[in-house]
C-alpha cells in the first residue's frame, strides 16, 4: 500500500461536501454520494498527475484502486482505534531520520554528487528546527499507519529449524540417466473380445438409466451423400410419399407397403442430447418425450439435410446402454490394461535378466527410451516424463553412480542411475543462515499482512459503487 497516497485521498474524500445525498457506496458505516466519489476520483487522479483522457478501460482500472485504498484507509483507521495506537514526538523524530520522505530526497542542496546524502539530512534536521518540524508534520499522521503495519508484521513467526529443512531441500539436486519403461510402446498388443466386454460388465452399474424411450426411423441420404446425387428430387418425393403413408398406417406398416429399411434407435432418456443413430438434437430428445408412443414426429432433416421419417417406438422404466455403444471406450481401456500386463511382466524379465552394471547397455538393446535428465529436483518435472514424486524422491535418496529402486507409477515404470548429486552441507547453511532467516522473516511478515487485510476486508460491510458491482 503506497500509505501518503492513500492518506491523501482519504482527507480529500473527508473534506468534499455531497450535493447529492443518495447512498452510492457504503464502507462500513460510511456512506459515499455519487458526488463524493466522483470528486475524490478527480483529485486522485489530480494527486497522481494523471491529466491525459483515459480510455474506458484504464478509467474502470483506477477507479477500482481509488477505492480499494479508501477501504483499506477505513481498515487501518479502524485497527488504529481499536489497538489505541499512539506515538510520541521522540518516536516520530527517530521516523523521519530512518525513513526521510520521498520528496525530500530530491532537494538538491540535500544530494552529493546527485545522490540523496543521509548525512546531509541529518545535519538539516539538527541544524534547522523550522525544517525538522516541517518534516514532523508532513509524516505525523503517515506515521502512525506505519506504526501499525510494523505491529501487524511482528505478530508473524518462523521456525528457523524448518527454515532451515526446507533450504537444504531446495539446493538438493541430481543428474540422473532414467530408464523409462513406457507400455504404450506395445501397440501390438490387443485385448480379447472377452476382456473387452467383460470391462463393460464391471461398469454395467454406470451405464444404467432410466425412463428411455426409442424411435423408429427410416433414413434417407442428403445431397452432400455421393448415393444421392443427381437423384435429390426422387429421394424428396419418396420420403413424402412415405410420410404420407405413415399418417395414414403408422411407420412401421408403411414402410413395409412400400418398400423400405425400418430401423429404431438405441434408447435414450430425457437428459440426452444425441439420439444414436440420428445425430444431436436436443430439441428432437424432448419431441420424443413430449408425444405419445406410436406418435408420428414432424418431417425432420437433420444439418447435414438428411431426412428422417420418424415414430416413437418404445419407452422402458429402465435400460442399459449397449455394449456396442460403449465398445469403443472400453477396447481403449482394455487396450491400456493388457499392454500394462505386458509391460509388468517385461519389466521382472528385464531386472531379472541382467545386472545394475548392464541395465543402460540393457535398455538401448531393447529399444527403450533412456532420459538423460539434469538438476532434478523434489519438485521437477522431468521433460519427456513429467512430475512423478516417487522417482524424484528416490533420485534424491541415491547415492551416485548407483540405480534406484524400480520405480512404479500409473503403469510407467523407471530405473533411474544417479550421476551427479549435490547437498547442502551445515557449513554453507552456518555462512549465509543469517540472512536466510531475515528473508524468511520478510516473507512471513508479508504474507501475515496480507491474510490479516484480507480477513478484515472480508468481516466489513461494503456496497460497492454501481460501477464496480458488475
Amino acid at each position: 500500500m503506497k500509505i501518503y497516497t492513500i492518506l491523501t485521498i482519504l482527507m480529500l474524500s473527508c473534506i468534499l461536501v455531497a450535493t447529492n445525498t443518495e447512498v452510492a457506496a457504503r464502507i462500513g458505516t460510511r456512506e459515499y454520494s455519487q458526488q463524493e466519489l466522483d470528486d475524490g476520483f478527480a483529485a486522485y487522479l489530480e494527486y497522481r498527475g494523471i491529466t491525459e483522457q483515459l480510455s474506458p478501460a484504464d478509467e474502470q482500472v483506477l477507479f477500482r484502486k481509488y477505492f480499494e485504498e479508501i477501504i483499506a484507509m477505513h481498515i487501518y483507521n479502524d485497527e488504529i482505534q481499536r489497538r489505541g495506537i499512539t506515538f510520541t514526538a521522540g518516536e516520530l523524530e527517530d521516523e523521519i531520520r530512518r525513513n526521510p520522505p520521498a520528496g525530500v530526497k530530491q532537494i538538491p542542496e540535500l544530494m552529493t554528487n546527485g545522490q540523496f546524502d543521509q548525512n546531509k539530512y541529518e545535519f538539516a534536521l539538527f541544524e534547522r528546527p523550522e525544517f525538522r518540524l516541517s518534516i514532523m508534520e508532513y509524516s505525523r499522521d503517515v506515521y502512525q499507519y506505519y506504526k501499525l503495519l510494523d505491529i501487524i508484521r511482528a505478530e508473524a513467526q518462523i521456525d528457523s529449524a524448518a527454515i532451515r529443512r526446507a533450504w537444504m531441500r531446495e539446493g538438493h539436486s541430481a543428474d540422473a540417466k532414467i530408464i523409462y519403461f513406457d507400455y504404450t510402446k506395445f501397440s501390438d498388443i490387443t485385448a480379447s473380445e472377452e476382456d473387452i466386454y467383460a470391462l463393460y460388465e464391471e461398469n454395467l452399474e454406470q451405464h444404467r438409466r432410466e425412463n428411455g424411450r426409442s424411435l423408429y426411423f427410416v433414413y434417407f441420404a442428403g445431397p452432400g451423400h455421393r448415393s444421392s446425387q443427381g437423384h435429390e428430387q426422387e429421394i424428396i418425393k419418396q420420403s413424402e410419399a412415405l410420410y404420407a403413408e405413415a399418417q395414414l398406417i403408422g411407420l412401421p406398416a408403411a414402410a413395409r407397403k412400400l418398400g423400405f429399411e425400418l430401423q429404431e434407435t438405441p434408447y435414450f432418456s430425457p437428459e440426452d442430447q444425441i439420439i444414436r443413430g440420428i445425430g444431436k438434437d436436443p430439441e428432437l430428445v424432448q419431441q420424443a418425450f413430449n408425444a405419445p408412443i406410436g406418435s408420428l414426429l414432424p418431417y425432420y432433416q437433420n444439418v447435414m439435410s438428411d431426412i428422417f421419417i420418424l415414430q416413437v417406438a418404445n419407452e422402458t422404466e429402465e435400460y442399459y446402454i449397449p455394449f456396442e455403444v460403449e465398445r469403443p471406450i472400453y477396447e481403449l481401456q482394455a487396450n491400456s490394461l493388457a499392454r500394462r500386463q505386458y509391460m509388468q511382466s517385461f519389466v521382472h524379465d528385464f531386472i531379472r535378466n541382467n545386472s545394475s552394471a548392464n541395465y543402460l547397455t540393457a535398455a538401448q538393446e531393447a529399444d527403450l527410451r533412456v532420459i538423460d535428465a539434469k538438476d532434478i529436483r523434489i519438485d521437477s518435472n522431468i521433460p519427456g516424463i513429467g512430475k512423478v514424486d516417487a522417482l524424484n524422491r528416490a533420485i534424491l535418496s541415491t547415492a551416485e553412480n548407483t540405480f534406484t529402486p524400480l520405480i512404479q507409477n500409473n503403469g510407467f515404470y523407471y530405473l533411474a542411475k544417479v550421476e551427479k548429486l549435490r547437498m547442502r552441507t551445515m557449513q554453507e547453511w552456518n555462512q549465509n543462515k543469517e540472512q536466510i532467516l531475515v528473508n524468511a522473516l520478510k516473507q512471513a511478515q508479508d504474507e501475515h499482512l496480507n491474510e490479516w487485510y484480507l480477513k478484515r476486508q472480508e468481516e466489513l460491510d461494503i456496497l460497492w459503487p454501481p460501477r464496480l458491482r458488475q
